[in-house]
Protein backbone atom coordinates (compact mmCIF):
# COMPACT_ATOMS: atom_id res chain seq x y z
CA UNK A 1 0.00 0.00 0.00
CA UNK A 2 1.19 3.32 -1.09
CA UNK A 3 1.70 6.29 1.52
CA UNK A 4 2.90 10.04 1.21
CA UNK A 5 2.97 10.74 5.30
CA UNK A 6 4.05 9.34 8.38
CA UNK A 7 2.56 10.69 11.46
CA UNK A 8 3.94 10.03 15.13
CA UNK A 9 3.56 11.88 18.08
CA UNK A 10 5.92 14.51 19.57
CA UNK A 11 7.72 15.50 22.41
CA UNK A 12 9.85 12.87 24.14
CA UNK A 13 10.48 10.08 21.33
CA UNK A 14 11.72 6.58 21.77
CA UNK A 15 13.73 3.74 19.95
CA UNK A 16 10.06 2.11 18.65
CA UNK A 17 9.04 5.16 16.85
CA UNK A 18 12.42 6.26 15.22
CA UNK A 19 12.66 2.74 14.08
CA UNK A 20 9.51 2.47 12.61
CA UNK A 21 10.33 5.67 10.74
CA UNK A 22 13.02 4.44 9.66
CA UNK A 23 12.24 1.10 8.47
CA UNK A 24 9.43 2.71 6.13
CA UNK A 25 12.77 4.90 4.64
CA UNK A 26 14.20 1.22 3.59
CA UNK A 27 11.78 1.02 0.77
CA UNK A 28 9.83 4.37 0.54
CA UNK A 29 11.94 7.78 0.23
CA UNK A 30 10.92 11.28 0.43
CA UNK A 31 7.38 10.72 2.47
CA UNK A 32 5.91 14.06 4.63
CA UNK A 33 6.69 13.26 8.09
CA UNK A 34 4.40 15.10 10.88
CA UNK A 35 4.67 15.10 14.69
CA UNK A 36 2.23 15.57 16.37
CA UNK A 37 -0.82 14.88 19.49
CA UNK A 38 -3.54 17.07 17.98
CA UNK A 39 -6.41 15.45 17.65
CA UNK A 40 -7.81 16.80 14.83
CA UNK A 41 -4.84 16.13 12.56
CA UNK A 42 -4.52 12.43 13.63
CA UNK A 43 -8.34 12.04 13.30
CA UNK A 44 -7.95 13.00 9.63
CA UNK A 45 -4.88 11.27 9.65
CA UNK A 46 -6.48 7.83 10.60
CA UNK A 47 -9.11 8.41 8.06
CA UNK A 48 -6.58 8.58 5.24
CA UNK A 49 -5.24 5.31 3.68
CA UNK A 50 -2.57 7.01 1.87
CA UNK A 51 -1.12 8.15 5.77
CA UNK A 52 0.84 5.92 8.29
CA UNK A 53 -0.05 6.90 11.39
CA UNK A 54 2.35 5.36 14.24
CA UNK A 55 2.93 5.17 17.88
CA UNK A 56 0.32 7.36 18.56
CA UNK A 57 -3.78 7.77 17.58
CA UNK A 58 -5.11 5.03 19.71
CA UNK A 59 -5.83 2.50 16.76
CA UNK A 60 -4.32 -0.63 15.59
CA UNK A 61 -5.66 -0.97 12.00
CA UNK A 62 -2.78 -2.41 9.70
CA UNK A 63 -5.51 -2.12 6.73
CA UNK A 64 -5.92 1.73 7.44
CA UNK A 65 -1.99 2.11 7.93
CA UNK A 66 -2.67 2.62 11.68
CA UNK A 67 -0.27 1.54 14.01
CA UNK A 68 -0.69 2.37 17.59
CA UNK A 69 -0.26 0.26 20.26
CA UNK A 70 -0.81 1.60 23.84
CA UNK A 71 -4.41 1.28 23.86
CA UNK A 72 -3.95 -2.39 24.01
CA UNK A 73 -1.15 -4.00 26.00
CA UNK A 74 -0.82 -7.23 24.59
CA UNK A 75 -0.08 -5.46 21.35
CA UNK A 76 3.91 -4.83 20.55
CA UNK A 77 5.63 -1.98 20.03
CA UNK A 78 4.96 0.21 16.89
CA UNK A 79 8.54 -0.81 15.54
CA UNK A 80 7.27 -4.46 15.38
CA UNK A 81 3.73 -3.73 14.19
CA UNK A 82 4.73 -1.47 11.05
CA UNK A 83 7.51 -4.43 10.75
CA UNK A 84 4.73 -6.90 10.66
CA UNK A 85 2.93 -5.04 8.01
CA UNK A 86 5.66 -4.16 5.75
CA UNK A 87 8.46 -6.73 6.27
CA UNK A 88 8.32 -8.21 2.70
CA UNK A 89 9.66 -4.73 1.63
CA UNK A 90 11.69 -3.58 4.83
CA UNK A 91 13.88 -6.92 4.77
CA UNK A 92 14.72 -9.72 1.76
CA UNK A 93 12.60 -13.05 2.88
CA UNK A 94 16.02 -15.27 3.99
CA UNK A 95 17.48 -12.75 6.09
CA UNK A 96 13.85 -12.50 8.52
CA UNK A 97 14.01 -14.93 10.76
CA UNK A 98 17.51 -13.21 12.12
CA UNK A 99 16.56 -9.59 11.60
CA UNK A 100 13.31 -10.13 13.49
CA UNK A 101 15.50 -10.54 16.40
CA UNK A 102 16.49 -7.05 16.19
CA UNK A 103 13.13 -5.72 15.91
CA UNK A 104 11.88 -7.94 19.31
CA UNK A 105 15.01 -6.25 21.43
CA UNK A 106 13.01 -2.94 20.79
CA UNK A 107 10.03 -4.43 21.38
CA UNK A 108 11.08 -5.24 24.74
CA UNK A 109 12.27 -1.92 25.91
CA UNK A 110 9.83 -0.31 24.83
CA UNK A 111 7.33 -2.52 26.50
CA UNK A 112 9.27 -3.86 29.57
CA UNK A 113 8.07 -7.54 28.71
CA UNK A 114 9.48 -10.20 31.20
CA UNK A 115 10.48 -7.74 33.17
CA UNK A 116 13.89 -6.44 31.30
CA UNK A 117 14.35 -3.62 33.03
CA UNK A 118 14.67 -5.53 36.18
CA UNK A 119 17.38 -7.22 34.19
CA UNK A 120 19.21 -4.20 32.98
CA UNK A 121 18.90 -3.04 36.44
CA UNK A 122 21.86 -5.80 36.93
CA UNK A 123 24.44 -4.20 34.69
CA UNK A 124 26.57 -1.47 34.75
CA UNK A 125 25.52 2.03 34.83
CA UNK A 126 27.40 2.36 31.60
CA UNK A 127 25.79 -0.23 29.91
CA UNK A 128 23.58 1.85 26.79
CA UNK A 129 20.90 -0.34 24.89
CA UNK A 130 19.57 0.41 21.91
CA UNK A 131 16.93 2.85 23.23
CA UNK A 132 19.04 4.52 25.43
CA UNK A 133 21.06 5.52 22.49
CA UNK A 134 17.87 6.60 20.31
CA UNK A 135 16.97 8.63 23.93
CA UNK A 136 20.24 10.64 23.86
CA UNK A 137 19.01 12.53 20.94
CA UNK A 138 16.04 14.02 23.06
CA UNK A 139 16.99 17.96 24.09
CA UNK A 140 14.78 20.37 25.39
CA UNK A 141 10.96 18.41 25.09
CA UNK A 142 9.55 21.97 25.33
CA UNK A 143 11.08 23.00 22.16
CA UNK A 144 9.13 21.23 19.58
CA UNK A 145 11.23 22.58 16.66
CA UNK A 146 14.65 21.56 18.34
CA UNK A 147 12.89 17.92 19.11
CA UNK A 148 11.71 17.71 15.38
CA UNK A 149 15.60 18.34 14.53
CA UNK A 150 16.88 16.00 16.37
CA UNK A 151 14.38 13.20 15.91
CA UNK A 152 15.49 13.51 12.14
CA UNK A 153 18.82 12.89 13.29
CA UNK A 154 18.01 9.85 15.65
CA UNK A 155 16.68 8.20 12.43
CA UNK A 156 19.35 9.20 10.42
CA UNK A 157 21.30 7.21 13.13
CA UNK A 158 18.60 4.98 13.12
CA UNK A 159 18.70 3.99 9.11
CA UNK A 160 22.43 2.83 9.26
CA UNK A 161 21.54 1.08 12.35
CA UNK A 162 18.80 -0.91 10.30
CA UNK A 163 21.32 -1.35 6.86
CA UNK A 164 23.98 -2.95 9.37
CA UNK A 165 21.39 -5.38 10.85
CA UNK A 166 20.22 -6.47 6.80
CA UNK A 167 23.11 -6.76 6.12
CA UNK A 168 24.17 -9.08 9.27
CA UNK A 169 21.05 -10.67 8.87
CA UNK A 170 21.47 -11.28 5.24
CA UNK A 171 25.25 -12.61 6.36
CA UNK A 172 24.07 -15.18 8.92
CA UNK A 173 21.61 -16.84 6.58
CA UNK A 174 24.52 -17.21 4.52
CA UNK A 175 26.88 -18.42 6.91
CA UNK A 176 23.97 -20.78 8.01
CA UNK A 177 23.55 -22.04 4.50
CA UNK A 178 27.38 -22.81 4.61
CA UNK A 179 27.40 -24.14 7.71
CA UNK A 180 24.04 -27.21 6.91
CA UNK A 181 26.73 -27.78 4.09
CA UNK A 182 29.74 -28.21 6.15
CA UNK A 183 32.28 -31.06 5.62
CA UNK A 184 32.80 -33.15 8.98
CA UNK A 185 36.22 -34.84 9.47
CA UNK A 186 35.81 -38.64 10.67
CA UNK A 187 37.22 -36.92 14.01
CA UNK A 188 34.01 -34.21 14.27
CA UNK A 189 35.86 -31.19 13.09
CA UNK A 190 33.83 -29.13 11.21
CA UNK A 191 35.21 -27.68 7.73
CA UNK A 192 33.48 -24.71 6.53
CA UNK A 193 34.37 -22.58 3.57
CA UNK A 194 33.12 -19.35 5.14
CA UNK A 195 34.34 -17.66 8.26
CA UNK A 196 31.85 -18.50 10.34
CA UNK A 197 31.69 -15.82 13.32
CA UNK A 198 28.91 -17.97 15.81
CA UNK A 199 29.80 -21.84 14.82
CA UNK A 200 30.82 -22.01 18.67
CA UNK A 201 27.46 -21.47 19.92
CA UNK A 202 26.12 -24.44 18.17
CA UNK A 203 28.25 -26.85 20.17
CA UNK A 204 28.25 -29.55 17.34
CA UNK A 205 32.13 -29.39 17.03
CA UNK A 206 34.89 -28.42 19.58
CA UNK A 207 37.43 -27.61 16.54
CA UNK A 208 36.47 -25.94 13.33
CA UNK A 209 38.74 -25.11 9.98
CA UNK A 210 37.58 -21.58 8.48
CA UNK A 211 38.99 -19.28 6.24
CA UNK A 212 41.14 -16.61 7.58
CA UNK A 213 42.87 -13.47 6.14
CA UNK A 214 46.27 -15.37 5.77
CA UNK A 215 45.17 -18.70 4.83
CA UNK A 216 43.21 -20.97 6.46
CA UNK A 217 42.54 -21.11 10.41
CA UNK A 218 41.64 -23.76 12.94
CA UNK A 219 39.34 -22.79 16.20
CA UNK A 220 38.56 -24.63 19.32
CA UNK A 221 35.41 -23.45 20.94
CA UNK A 222 36.61 -23.93 24.67
CA UNK A 223 40.33 -24.40 25.23
CA UNK A 224 38.89 -25.54 28.73
CA UNK A 225 37.81 -28.49 26.26
CA UNK A 226 40.95 -28.88 24.32
CA UNK A 227 43.30 -26.31 22.55
CA UNK A 228 45.49 -26.28 19.33
CA UNK A 229 48.58 -28.04 19.81
CA UNK A 230 51.32 -25.71 19.74
CA UNK A 231 52.72 -28.69 17.27
CA UNK A 232 50.74 -27.10 14.48
CA UNK A 233 53.73 -24.62 14.24
CA UNK A 234 55.93 -27.23 12.63
CA UNK A 235 53.20 -27.39 9.90
CA UNK A 236 54.26 -26.06 6.37
CA UNK A 237 52.77 -22.54 5.89
CA UNK A 238 52.37 -22.14 9.66
CA UNK A 239 51.93 -18.47 10.41
CA UNK A 240 50.41 -18.13 13.96
CA UNK A 241 49.19 -19.66 16.81
CA UNK A 242 47.33 -17.53 19.81
CA UNK A 243 49.17 -18.20 22.97
CA UNK A 244 45.97 -19.59 24.42
CA UNK A 245 45.78 -21.83 21.77
CA UNK A 246 41.93 -20.87 20.62
CA UNK A 247 43.18 -20.88 17.16
CA UNK A 248 46.23 -21.18 14.79
CA UNK A 249 46.60 -19.92 11.74
CA UNK A 250 47.81 -22.21 8.46
CA UNK A 251 48.82 -20.94 4.78
CA UNK A 252 47.22 -23.75 2.89
CA UNK A 253 43.40 -25.33 2.82
CA UNK A 254 44.85 -28.82 2.61
CA UNK A 255 47.76 -28.63 5.07
CA UNK A 256 45.09 -26.98 7.64
CA UNK A 257 42.36 -29.64 6.98
CA UNK A 258 45.47 -32.60 7.08
CA UNK A 259 46.07 -30.92 10.50
CA UNK A 260 42.78 -31.20 11.86
CA UNK A 261 42.40 -34.56 10.91
CA UNK A 262 45.15 -35.49 13.56
CA UNK A 263 43.11 -33.57 16.43
CA UNK A 264 41.38 -35.49 18.84
CA UNK A 265 37.85 -36.63 18.56
CA UNK A 266 35.38 -34.50 20.77
CA UNK A 267 31.43 -34.88 20.38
Amino acid sequence: MNFHTVVTHDTTFHADDVFAVAMLTQFHAGFNLIRTRDKSILHYARLDPQIVVLDVGGRYEPEKLNFDHHQDTALPSAASLVYRYFKNRICPQPAQPYFEEFVSVIDLLDTNRGNIYGQLDTLPAGFRTVDNLIKGFNRDVTDPAQQDKQFRLAVDFAVDIVKNEKHYALLRNRLENDYQKREILPNNVAVLTEYHPDWKAKKEHVFAVMPHANGWQIQSRDTTIDKVPESISKCNGFIFRHGSGFMAVLRDRKVAVDYASSLPMHR
